[in-house]
């Protein structure tokens, strides 16, 4: 989301679409255990249009570029992706992206973590835990609101990043400068499943 808001920013890119790749043996998000229809929600507040395909984990990338070449049919350019500091991620991007012809747009390479976490926090983002890496973190940190308390209670935590740039958790932003307004949820459900704390959200 703070890409995406840098980028708006910025005004050197226009944003005309998001882009979220679904499972396709479910209702949720691919890689984040958030139901697609809040990010539906989360699109409607930014006022945004999105693109969800389905996919599976074989298939993700001949899936991903079958999205991005449709997106090109659109004369979508480039894409605007949040990664920080993992090479091997950043590689493969630029590699599917060259392959399809657009550009891959990093507006958040190579900055402080904790800067970030601070600019996220000033910029009015309110963003909640949804699922937590119970190899890295334990299942109090599901539900948290990502503000300065739990950003400083991470960063006591060795080889944990408080910008989760190696899976330690995902969030779900439901208000921001960037949004119309805010996007109402409940809390729902807590589960467990392949050494990950859920939080569902709907």
């Amino acid at each position: 989301m703070l890409a995406l808001y840098r980028v708006q920013k910025s005004g050197e890119h226009e944003v005309k679409v998001l882009l979220n790749m679904c499972d396709s043996d479910s209702d949720f998000s691919r890689s984040h255990g958030i139901h697609s229809n809040m990010i539906v929600r989360q699109a409607e507040a930014l006022g945004i249009e999105l693109l969800q395909p389905k996919t599976d984990r074989i298939s993700y990338e001949p899936n991903f570029k079958a999205a991005i070449l449709k997106l090109k049919e659109q004369r979508i350019t480039g894409g605007v992706f949040g990664d920080i500091y993992l090479w091997e991620h950043r590689h493969w991007i630029e590699r599917v992206c060259n392959d399809c012809g657009v550009e891959a747009v990093f507006p958040l390479w190579d900055n402080p973590v904790q800067e970030l976490a601070v600019e996220i926090i000033l910029s009015g983002f309110q963003t909640i835990v949804v699922s937590v890496n119970d190899k890295q973190l334990t299942e109090r940190f599901i539900g948290r609101i990502y503000d300065q308390d739990f950003v400083d209670e991470l960063s006591k935590i060795e080889g944990v990043d408080v910008c989760a740039e190696l899976g330690e958790f995902h969030s779900f932003v439901f208000d921001g400068p960037n949004f119309k307004h805010p996007v109402a949820f409940q809390k729902g459900d807590v589960t467990f499943r392949d050494n990950h704390w859920f939080l569902e959200i709907k």
